[in-house]
């Protein structure tokens, strides 16, 4: 009887212990992240741009290989509601004409938000629709997108200058610092875009506090990752949307940078080989 107990009691450890295995593989494989590459090439340089899953944002936009992005995410609230990461994406690539897209659709409970961003030549740019399906009118609607930038991963100061929209035209957010700069473009005709720069490289808390409004403050962030925000808000009828256009022009590394880069490779593989030699 104490070797038939013995027994049960060794194979009931075997199978809790198998199964506590079973289930945290299964939680490793549920949060591995997932990444989107768009690719092109124009003019012979490589521009590529990334959607990182476990980010909930895209991670890079890079020219031939230097990278200009540490993070854009969006937000979203409704009704004066509270400032919520938007998540549980669905992401495709595809092509956009002669360029290429990433396309990324969340869904929320008041409707559907689809971001597309599109490589084209050297220019990025980026759509964001909000659609409401709520079957109700929305009063206030605001998409906040969070923009953290590390500019060719400079070492060093960044500044971001803020110019409002005026007359309707586009709220721009001029990035220098590293040697390259982004003039970044943004606007939702017939609605409110608002933009401001922050200096602490925190998303939000201090930056918009919850369910506040960006309030075009113009900034000067003295870090290497420089960040700011636009907010796009109004309301949205049912069955309407609110669409957001945005654009940039990716800079590329000077004909300088690109040619130190071929010599220091080319230093490379001449140790390289003396060394098998």
């Amino acid at each position: 009887m104490k070797i038939l107990k013995k027994s049960f009691v060794r194979r009931t450890k075997l199978f809790r212990g198998g199964l506590i295995a079973f289930l945290l593989t299964g939680f490793v494989v549920q949060s591995e992240a997932t990444i989107y590459t768009a690719s092109y090439t124009s003019s012979g340089i490589a521009y590529s741009a990334t959607y990182d899953t476990s980010q909930n944002g895209f991670t890079s936009w890079s020219a031939n290989g230097v990278n200009q992005l540490a993070l854009q995410s969006l937000y979203y609230s409704v009704n004066s509601g509270p400032v919520t990461l938007l998540t549980a994406a669905s992401v495709a690539t595809g092509n956009a004409g002669s360029g290429k897209k990433i396309t990324v659709n969340y869904t929320i409970s008041d409707g559907t938000i689809q971001d597309v961003m599109t490589l084209l030549g050297n220019t990025l740019s980026e759509s964001i629709v909000f659609n409401n399906t709520s079957g109700t009118d929305l009063n206030n609607v605001s998409i906040f997108q969070y923009s953290d930038f590390v500019l060719g991963a400079a070492v060093g100061n960044q500044t971001v200058s803020i110019t409002p929209a005026v007359a309707g035209g586009y709220a721009t957010a001029n990035q220098s610092g590293g040697g390259v700069a982004i003039i970044w473009n943004g606007d939702a005709v017939g609605y409110t875009t608002l933009v401001q720069a922050n200096s602490s490289g925190s998303p939000f808390g201090a930056f918009i506090g919850s369910g506040t409004d960006l309030d075009n403050v113009t900034l000067t962030a003295n870090i290497t990752y420089a960040v700011f925000g636009y907010e796009f808000s109004g309301s949205v009828a049912q069955g309407n949307s609110l669409t957001i256009s945005e654009n940039t022009a990716l800079p590329v590394p000077e004909p300088s940078s690109l040619a130190l880069i071929g010599s220091g490779m080319f230093v490379l593989a001449l140790v390289s080989r003396r060394r098998r030699d």
